[in-house]
């Protein structure tokens, strides 16, 4: 099983990869969700305080900002700068000569590169408000720009410095928490992925056991009548002087062996066939007490030759069922030629059919040798039989109930079989009954 197991492996790993580009994918973009939702709220954010800083120039500029007029100024805008401070944000103010109208007392940035970034939304043209992100090995900063005339006619540029260090930490805790549940999702899908693909494999395992347990059973059986033919066709070009007449009871052997090699490879074409959908049906009502008497009757020079008295026991109403009624024919053939080779001389072999609810219910009874209780679920196996030397003396391919258990369940039928050591065996079939309200119905979707 090599090639399963490296089977298994190729599909835990595959499926390993895919969950886990799938991860990796739902993390980038939730990382880029996030990143992206924080900046905007960070960008909206700064560009408020430089509106709310813009509207406290007047006090900014004041000569006297302990004046007692400017009472109520200096308030808000001391709530301004604790707002400011819970916050992580600096600012500055600067003239239209780049001279510091007023700053935060803990500037987190060098002036100089604020008047450099000034330089740049000159530049650029920026309108408006112009968040820039300003980072070094130590620092990790947004600054927004924003400028007005004042009332003096000067130009009055606004700035306000943003410190990311915790907005950062979060984040890259963020990051370090979905790359872990990655890693954990990737080892649990590999694991998870390992043991449902042993157990998807179960039935191709099982389908390959099965074909290589079918295939060494198939050239046993074929490799006994194989040499039987080969040695009896060795003692007869043994004897080359001998007639023909002579060498008879060879040439018979040989014979009963290839006939009985033309029914294994027919039966073995049929399973093959049933196994594939390529078996031919044609479906229509079929009476089964009726077949059951046409069934027995040709069988009855079979039993006769054993001595076995066959009987048949059907109603005279018919019983009818939809099907194929060349494969139904197959499945009573099987049944009762089975019946007559596992039973002796003097024995009895009932046929009998007959309605039971919604059910048309057929059984074979013989008083032959029965099968053994453990055998009981073994029997419908290809190739399976209870007594060996006994079937292959009888002609026996060990496949008939194989098929017969495909003819019933391709009519959607139950088969069992029970029996009791030494006193006989009892099949029994189970088809749901056709009704003329089945045919009205498929008469109707047919019109439709």
């Amino acid at each position: 099983m090599t090639g399963l197991n490296k089977l298994r492996m190729n599909l835990t790993v595959m499926n390993t990869i895919v969950l886990l580009g799938l991860s990796v994918f739902i993390a980038v973009v939730l990382y880029a969700t996030i990143s992206l939702n924080r900046d905007s709220d960070i960008n909206n954010s700064l560009e408020i305080y430089c509106a709310q800083l813009a509207g406290n120039l007047d006090y900014l500029e004041s000569e006297d900002p302990e004046s007692p007029e400017l009472e109520e100024d200096r308030v808000n805008f001391q709530a301004f700068l604790e707002g400011l401070n819970k916050n992580n944000v600096t600012y500055m103010v600067w003239n239209e000569n780049f001279e510091a109208v007023s700053a935060s007392t803990h500037l987190n940035i060098d002036p100089q590169e604020l008047k450099n970034l000034i330089l740049r939304y000159v530049a650029e043209k920026q309108s408006k408000y112009w968040v820039a992100n300003y980072r070094t090995d130590t620092q990790n900063l947004k600054v927004c720009t924003y400028t007005i005339i004042g009332k003096d006619g000067g130009l009055k540029t606004f700035q306000v410095i943003k410190d990311m260090s915790s907005e950062s930490s979060v984040l890259a805790n963020a990051v370090n928490i979905m790359s872990i549940v990655v890693i954990i999702g990737a080892v649990a899908s590999g694991l998870c992925g390992y043991f449902l693909s042993g157990r998807s494999l179960v039935p191709i395992k099982k389908g390959m056991e099965h074909q290589q347990e079918f295939l060494a059973d198939a050239s046993h059986e074929l490799r006994t009548p194989i040499a039987v033919i080969q040695t009896n066709l060795e003692v007869v070009r043994g004897d080359g002087e001998e007639s023909v007449n002579s060498q008879m009871e060879w040439l018979n052997n040989a014979y009963d062996e290839t006939k009985r090699m033309h029914r294994i490879v027919e039966d073995l074409m049929f399973l093959a066939r049933a196994d594939a959908g390529e078996v031919h049906i044609e479906d229509s009502e079929v009476d089964l007490g009726f077949l059951c008497c046409e069934v027995a009757e040709r069988m009855l020079t079979v039993a006769a030759g054993k001595q076995i008295n066959l009987l048949v026991d059907v109603p005279d109403t018919p019983l009818t069922v939809f099907g194929d009624e060349s494969q139904l024919t197959q499945l009573l053939v099987i049944l009762i030629d089975n019946a007559i080779k596992y039973s002796e001389s003097g024995t009895y072999i009932t046929v009998s059919a007959e309605k039971a609810g919604t059910m048309v219910v057929m059984k074979v009874v013989d008083q032959g040798i029965g099968i053994p209780e453990a055998d009981l679920k073994k029997v419908f196996q290809r190739f399976y039989r209870v007594d060996k030397a006994r079937s292959r003396e009888e002609g026996g391919t060990g496949l008939g109930l194989s098929i017969a258990q495909w003819i019933v369940e391709r009519h959607r039928g139950v088969i069992d079989a029970s029996s009791e050591e030494g006193r006989g065996t009892t099949m029994v079939v189970k088809f749901t009954a056709y009704s003329s309200t089945d045919k009205e119905a498929s008469c109707e979707r047919t019109e439709v």
